[in-house]
């Protein structure tokens, strides 16, 4: 009460005309109503929308895909589809456009449009192309132009390229001014549509065609969005498969395999189908390379309808709930890994690349990831994975629903695993700017991100303040020492919610943590931090009683890119004990990292 007496007083001293006299119970009264108000504005509420944009020319067009071609027509439309989403703290939208690859630095321009007019912050803006290789050229070639530059002589097409960047900008815009209450389902599909296309001869070389005893991935992963009466609104379907059933004699535009399959179910169901593209590295459609002498290419892409499309309307039944209570995080990480020797860059793509101290030339590859509520994580890259790599990620994820978003937010290449190298073929040998080092690296990052980072984060704890608790010994013996489980120390430390991570962090400032350790042993760290290139290369040490473990901090890219990496080891006793991060020697200017996790692991019991 000596609060709101104060700040009447104040009020009338500012007017001194009116004098306010508040009984006791009309200010409960009022206080109750606010209360009542407070809560009700306060509660979040989940909501969509969704937006379908033609962007098909009126004019020829050089196809993407194949070889150099110009389009004599349009077999079918083409379109960008939207979907935008509102947790009620963040926006996040999703964009499925029917194009084949686009270069990374196309998503640059378009995000940093997007940061500029509408305030999207990138992370939250992800541009998944179906890879149709029926469809317009957009935007400078990039990466493409170092693998085949004779295919890349003619001049970029700005009118066309300017009008796709409009069009999903506008999109966006209206996608934004749509959103209404929804509700989200998620579940499982699964349709024999695709095949390995990595055909091995005698000799042990890999050349392109078809390999029914290859690997490959059947599941589609499907999300629903309902209106809050129940109805649907749309559907977001993730299936692995090359867009190549038209081949390069086509010379009419086409969405190909998804394009048609999404249309057909949008008619089946009255709403937009965003179609997703999967880990096809290694992957064709089931009716493709070869054409079968009983049936002519028309047919064969109409019957993806029933492969593909009844799949997906059979997974959509199978959807029994949905929710209103959504809540989503995003976030992103930069993975770095060897560029195959003697390769070339293209000048576009300076930010996607950097050269150690010892000449070796590196790719970053920007991996980024959605939670939604606690049972679905889906990552993504911008490259053409092979799908044992994603499969074996899906397995071994901590989530349920664990979904990959292959060809988004650019094109940097074909990603295949390390034994794929022994076979060869266009794959490894042509398209590819990695070496076999790639998939462990990949796989590292992206795991370390899902079972540390997306998991030990309690969704509704997210944007919250740091909380500081005893941090207990999880089932299988991993130690996990957070940004929000541990306790800042110092003059200049701050919690960063947006970035769950700690920031301001200089020689004068540590983290804390009460530990009860299980089990006695030798333990592995692995360290998720931010830091620019400037300021890298400052040492930290991690201690546990008369343990240490000290190491440098290398650069992760940006402050804004958070990297995976195991830093070291450390012996720790059993029993209740503190741990402390800080830095290792004392320094007078910037700061010493973001810090955002240590995972301990055992790897040796005393």
């Amino acid at each position: 009460m000596n609060k709101v007496k104060s700040f009447i007083l104040s009020k009338n001293t500012l007017s001194d005309i009116i004098t306010f006299k508040i009984s006791k119970n009309l200010f409960f009264l009022f206080f109750s109503i606010f209360l009542l108000l407070f809560n009700y504005s306060s509660k979040a509420q989940f909501r969509a929308s969704v937006v379908t944009v033609d962007i098909t020319p009126s004019s020829p067009k050089m196809l993407l895909g194949y070889s150099a071609r110009q389009s004599t027509g349009v077999h079918d439309r083409i379109y960008h589809r939207i979907i935008a989403l509102d947790d009620g703290v963040k926006q996040f939208f999703l964009v499925s456009s029917d194009i084949c690859v686009i270069s990374p630095s196309e998503y640059d321009h378009v995000a940093l449009l997007l940061q500029k007019k509408l305030g999207i912050d990138p992370v939250n803006f992800w541009w998944s192309l179906t890879h149709t290789h029926s469809a317009p050229e957009v935007g400078v070639p990039g990466l493409p132009a170092v693998f085949m530059g004779e295919r890349y002589k003619h001049e970029v097409d700005k009118e066309y390229t300017s009008m796709v960047e409009q069009k999903l900008i506008d999109g966006i815009t209206e996608a934004r001014s749509k959103l209404e209450p929804a509700r989200l389902g998620v579940g499982w599909g699964f349709s024999q549509a695709n095949i390995n296309r990595r055909a091995v001869d005698v000799d042990g070389k890999a050349s392109l065609g078809l390999n029914p005893d290859g690997e490959v991935d059947r599941r589609i992963g499907l999300i629903r969005l309902d209106k809050a009466n129940g109805s649907p609104l749309a559907l977001i379907a993730n299936y692995a498969i090359h867009g190549t059933v038209y081949g390069a004699a086509n010379l009419e535009i086409s969405g190909d395999a998804p394009g048609i399959v999404s249309s057909y179910v949008e008619q089946k169901t009255g709403v937009p189908l965003l179609f997703i593209n999967g880990a096809a590295g290694n992957i064709a459609p089931i009716y493709s390379v070869t054409q079968s002498p009983y049936s002519s290419k028309e047919n064969e892409l109409r019957q993806f309808r029933v492969l593909l499309g009844d799949k997906i309307l059979e997974a959509n039944k199978n959807i029994l709930s949905t929710t209103d209570s959504v809540s989503l995080f995003t976030g992103s990480l930069n993975i770095e890994t060897p560029r195959k020797a003697n390769l070339g860059w293209s000048e576009d793509l300076a930010k996607y690349t950097r050269t150690t101290s010892m000449g070796v030339n590196m790719v970053k590859l920007p991996a980024r990831f959605l939670k939604i509520n606690e049972n679905i994580a889906i990552w993504s890259l911008p490259v053409e994975l092979f799908c044992e790599i994603s499969n074996e990620i899906r397995e071994r994820s901590p989530f349920p629903f664990t979904f990959y978003y292959g060809y988004t937010n650019g094109w940097l290449g074909y990603l295949p695993t390390a034994k794929a190298w022994e076979n060869g073929g266009y794959e490894v040998e042509t398209v590819s700017p990695y070496t076999p080092a790639v998939e462990q690296d990949l796989k590292e990052s992206v795991l370390g991100y899902l079972q540390g980072e997306m998991k030990s984060i309690p969704i509704a704890k997210i944007d919250t303040t740091s909380k500081p608790k005893l941090v207990q010994t999880e089932t299988d013996g991993t130690i996990r020492l957070t940004s929000q489980n541990g306790k800042p120390i110092g003059p200049n430390i701050k919690y960063m919610p947006d970035w769950t991570a700690y920031g301001w962090f200089t020689a004068a400032d540590r983290v804390e943590w009460e530990v009860d350790v299980e089990v006695a042993g030798e333990y592995h760290a692995q360290l998720v931090w931010s830091v620019s290139d400037e300021e890298s290369g400052k040492q930290f040490i991690l201690e546990a009683g008369n343990q240490k473990l000290i190491g440098t901090i290398i650069p992760s890219g940006s402050w804004e890119t958070f990297k995976t990496k195991n830093v070291g080891a450390i012996k720790l006793n059993a029993g209740r004990q503190k741990i402390i991060f800080k830095s290792n020697k004392p320094f007078y200017k910037g700061a010493l990292l973001d810090f955002r996790q240590i995972k301990l692991r055992i790897v040796k019991k005393s």
